[in-house]
């Protein structure tokens, strides 16, 4: 990690979560590891038109963001959409993985960190990479400066590839924005050509937050059950819930933590908590006992927190039901940042330890 987002990161994690020892979320098994000379082949031309996300996602590897949800969420793309930035630095040769199906930068990928975002220097670093990869040696020419409009392109990567015209376009568009990126911004004649150093900051607090969150989270996972509870209300206090009580324990009723909201008219509603602090998916089970007890104690709203996230099948229980909320990991840290508990957002967006 770079000295300065190593500073925020010391600052930004509460004491104890920079122990931990390093447990991977994202990673592939044996079996596609095995598979991982597939991922050079013309026919796996990835649909990734972004480089500053193969940049962005070669510098969360470095920093150690692993979490599923913190990376989707740093590059702003859905699962299938990270699969394809993974698969596309893969075959640029800028990271890899290992035996264990762990994920690494390569020599390449430090030297393109090296660089400054959106520079001249990285854009020739992404073109030796370019010129590197196996997978794209068929169109050496087209990033040499042969003159092909997307229907050549296309028809090209189908007959290389026997993929659909529609898929063999997506990837042709992929191809032209890169070589479109390598080229670079065209200069004003005699202009003074000048580096902007924003699009490098927001790089660096947006992973800089990605770690704290990821770090936050596996720390909540870590304390004694009470204590997460405790820190659920104390959220709910800081969101203006009054009269908030921690039950928790063996007769809790499927309740861990009451409250109170008081509407502009001042009228009263009463909301149910559950807190499950899990590393796995919360199962629909939990839902159908906090909608058992929201309706037998006639409580106004309900909300189940967790850690980690929610199966499909919680997700669709909770579906249909307008006054029950799910805030899954992710979600919470958000939350805890945005109200001032244990995190506060810092003059720059960073997050920070809060009274540091």
């Amino acid at each position: 990690m770079p000295r300065a987002a190593a500073d925020l990161a010391e600052k930004a994690v509460p004491k104890g979560l920079a122990a931990w020892d390093g447990r991977r979320v994202v990673k592939i098994d044996k079996q596609e590891a095995a598979r991982v000379d597939r991922l050079h082949r013309t026919l796996d031309v990835p649909q990734a038109d972004r480089m500053s996300n193969i940049r962005q996602l070669v510098a969360a590897v470095r920093d150690g963001i692993e979490h599923a949800g913190m990376l989707l969420e740093l590059l702003n793309v859905d699962r299938r959409h990270f699969l394809y930035y993974r698969q596309a630095a893969v075959i640029l040769g800028v990271i890899e993985f290992n035996a264990r199906g762990g994920v690494l930068v390569t020599s390449l990928g430090q030297r393109l960190l090296a660089t400054s975002e959106g520079s001249r220097e990285e854009r020739q670093v992404f073109a030796e990479a370019v010129g590197l990869a196996r997978a794209l040696r068929p169109f050496a020419s087209f990033f040499a400066g042969e003159s092909l409009d997307l229907a050549t392109l296309t028809r090209r990567l189908e007959v290389l590839t026997g993929l659909s015209r529609t898929t063999a376009e997506r990837r042709a568009h992929t191809l032209i924005k890169w070589r479109r990126y390598l080229q670079g911004p065209d200069a004003a004649p005699g202009g003074l050509e000048l580096g902007d150093p924003a699009p490098q900051i927001e790089a660096l607090v947006a992973r800089h937050n990605a770690l704290v969150k990821q770090q936050t989270l596996l720390w909540l996972m870590s304390v004694d059950p009470r204590k997460f509870e405790a820190i659920v209300a104390e959220l709910l206090k800081a969101m203006g819930y009054v009269d908030v009580e921690q039950r928790g324990g063996p007769l809790d009723g499927g309740v861990d933590v009451v409250a109170a909201r008081i509407d502009a008219w001042g009228h009263r509603a009463r909301i149910a908590v559950q807190a499950k602090r899990y590393a796995q998916p919360v199962g629909r089970r939990y839902v159908d006992e906090l909608l058992g007890a929201y309706r037998r104690q006639q409580f106004a709203e309900a909300l189940l927190v967790t850690t980690s996230e929610f199966s499909p099948q919680a997700i669709g229980a909770a579906h249909g039901e307008p006054n029950l909320k799910l805030v899954d990991g992710l979600k919470f840290v958000d939350m805890l940042a945005q109200h001032g508990v244990l995190l506060r957002v810092g003059r720059f967006g960073e997050l920070k330890l809060h009274g540091a």
